[in-house]
């Protein structure tokens, strides 16, 4: 039997580069973004609506549905890795995660000022491939207040794990889920690398293991970002962590309007400090 464990959170916010440190672990083993949550939500899960399933007990249906789950989720990394210690990462898992009680969630965030710059800054640095929002609009040639609406007021990867999936998970840790959940700023992982591993490895109960953060690999099971079709970007990490300065283009008016209307955010995760560096 493999312990399993799960990261999500924002996107952009380092949890590719978290996962491929955690995988020089010779017993852990970690993932690009996984792709069980979706076999288990619409291959096993959504199975109930079968006629025969649906002619079961229903104590005994809701059993066997379980589990499968957990027999499909162990089979699964069993063959793919002898490593007796799973991470499984995909912005899907807050969702499934009442499934696996024994399990633990690293969520990933980040100033979402920068989250919204690494997305801006992936438009700019290719020519045809951008983003496009509910309207058909390319991302290439918004105006900043439409960008505001794309980031904000349409459901992409960002704005659900934002505003559906960190709110319920700060309710389930304000609510005595501390044990369950690990928040990891990505601002502290990357000024304090050692330390914020240190946390993760407490959280995660194990043993602390010496990562080498000048020889940071690839994941054996690498997010090719191609596949999606979506735009022209990489999950492709630098050998080195290095703590380098974020570059804002976006203009101050955007910034502004984001600290603004979302107080529960920084209030939450930078009390300290209305203005994150």
């Amino acid at each position: 039997m493999k312990t399993i464990h799960f990261c999500a959170g924002l996107p952009r916010s380092g949890s590719t580069v978290l996962m491929n440190i955690l995988q020089q672990n010779p017993q852990i083993f970690t993932t690009g973004t996984c792709a069980l949550t979706a076999i288990i939500r619409d291959s096993i899960i959504k199975s109930r609506y079968n006629e025969s399933f649906q002619a079961m007990n229903a104590q005994d249906a809701d059993n066997a549905i379980y589990g499968m789950v957990h027999g499909a989720t162990q089979g699964w990394f069993q063959g793919i890795t002898n490593k007796p210690v799973v991470v499984s990462k995909n912005r899907s898992w807050p969702g499934l995660h009442h499934l696996f009680p024994d399990s633990k969630l690293i969520v990933t965030v980040r100033d979402i000022r920068d989250v919204a710059e690494s997305f801006d800054k992936i438009n700019r640095d290719i020519k045809a491939l951008h983003s496009y929002g509910d309207d058909g609009k390319s991302y290439g040639c918004m105006s900043e207040d439409e960008k505001y609406h794309y980031h904000f007021n349409t459901d992409n990867a960002f704005s659900v794990a934002l505003y559906q999936d960190l709110p319920r998970l700060m309710h389930l840790w304000n609510d005595g889920g501390s044990d369950r959940i690990k928040f990891l700023r990505y601002e502290d992982f990357k000024s304090e690398p050692n330390e914020a591993l240190g946390e993760v490895y407490d959280f995660l109960q194990l043993p602390l293991y010496q990562h080498d953060l000048n020889n940071i690999q690839q994941s054996a099971l690498f997010e090719h970002d191609n596949a999606y079709f979506r735009e022209k970007t990489s999950h492709v990490v630098r050998r080195e962590l290095t703590d380098n300065p974020v570059v804002r283009n976006l203009s101050d008016n955007f910034h502004n309007r984001i600290l603004s209307e979302h107080k529960w955010f920084y209030d939450g995760f930078y009390p300290d400090s209305s203005q994150p560096a």
